[in-house]
């Protein structure tokens, strides 16, 4: 049988077609005539543009108009469809919602592209082959509906980390060999090496969910959660505008817990597991998320908005991880649960190997 990561992948891919759809044949028609997913190509300043959506200090970023031919139009479908993170198939362009990070990344030539790129693969595939053997080896309680949370809160910590990393390159890893591909037929400039935006390095817990976490089915919830706003904009503008904020992350997040909710489902399920629509340890993690970033925005905002830099970024910092780490080992109790660890992704395992070689009689002197 397939490992589970590979159904996962699937069902990802199908959904990043049905987000496209809703994106720009669903979503593009409620909202105000213009509002379809545009491109924007990147100019130098010569002079005032006034379709200018910001750029560094000698770039700008101009809108162009909706595409009116068929091969226009087809080109624009396809990538679309595959730009994930709002990068582009052609020379200095890139869509309008991209972040900035994507729309300014230029590599110096194709081949400092494919060296950086090779050089993240390597990092990420063994990154994932270390976390999913760590993984792989644990006895995990699956009889228990929380195979996770049940266990010391230390191990809990540790685990929920390593599944963070072990997510996180296996998302990663497709995105990096697509590019490889791709680049050397199109534009290096249009495949950033990473999926993510350096979660890591987030700097407070919005940070984290609004820029430095991947975009690829951000922008869809969003505007799938357009109808929410108009709803409240028409019956509720007396509403604190706290409120309002957590009513559109609370619907942006339901939308993302259904998306995570298919994929838990899309994995068959094993002969002593229970597969369950509606899988408890994702739903808590994902519509938490809103409580925790209300808190952030309400509390720790304010408590924070008058200390010096560094120690502002520090507490919001640990106010982020303290988070995710917290509310994350729900998240990873549903992900035990459907089976993930029951088989390797990898046909090979460069760590496997050097644990087997570490322990084997040659090695330590045992005859």
């Amino acid at each position: 049988m397939p490992p589970p990561g590979l159904y996962i992948l699937v069902f990802a891919m199908g959904f990043l077609l049905f987000t496209r759809i809703v994106d720009v044949c669903i979503v593009g028609f409620w909202e105000r005539e213009g509002a379809w997913p545009r491109w924007q190509v990147r100019k130098e300043k010569t002079d005032h543009v006034e379709d200018e959506v910001g750029g560094g200090d000698n770039v700008e970023y101009v809108k162009l108009p909706m595409p009116t031919t068929l091969r226009g139009r087809l080109a624009y479908t396809v990538d679309n469809l595959v730009s994930p993170r709002g990068e582009s198939l052609f020379k200095d362009c890139s869509w309008e919602w991209t972040t900035k990070s994507v729309r300014e990344y230029r590599p110096r030539s194709l081949a400092a592209f494919l060296r950086s790129a090779i050089q993240h693969a390597v990092i990420t595939l063994l990154l994932f082959d270390i976390t999913e053997l760590i993984l792989h080896r644990v006895r995990w309680n699956l009889r228990s509906p929380h195979p996770i949370t049940s266990l010391p809160i230390p191990r809990q910590i540790f685990y929920t980390f390593i599944m963070g990393i072990f997510v996180r390159t296996g998302v990663d890893l497709p995105f990096i060999f697509r590019g490889l591909f791709l680049a050397p037929i199109f534009n290096p400039t249009s495949f950033p090496p990473l999926f993510f935006s350096t979660p890591l390095r987030s700097t407070s817990l919005s940070d984290f969910w609004s820029i430095k976490w991947h975009s690829q089915f951000r922008r869809t919830f969003e505007r799938l959660s357009l109808p929410t706003l108009w709803m409240v904009d028409r019956y509720a503008r007396h509403l604190h505008p706290h409120t309002i904020t957590f009513i559109r992350t609370f619907s942006v997040f339901f939308f993302s817990t259904i998306y995570h909710l298919g994929v838990a489902y899309s994995v068959p399920p094993q002969s002593h597991i229970v597969r369950r629509i509606l899988e408890p340890g994702q739903i808590k993690f994902f519509l938490s998320q809103p409580i925790g970033l209300s808190l952030e925005r309400v509390v720790v905002f304010p408590l924070t908005a008058g200390m010096p830099q560094q120690r502002k970024i520090l507490i919001r910092r640990l106010y982020l991880w303290v988070w995710i780490i917290w509310t994350g080992r729900w998240f990873c109790d549903g992900y035990v649960l459907i089976g993930q660890f029951d088989g390797r992704a990898m046909g090979f395992s460069p760590a496997a190997n050097l644990l087997d070689w570490w322990k084997s009689p040659s090695k330590t002197g045992i005859s």
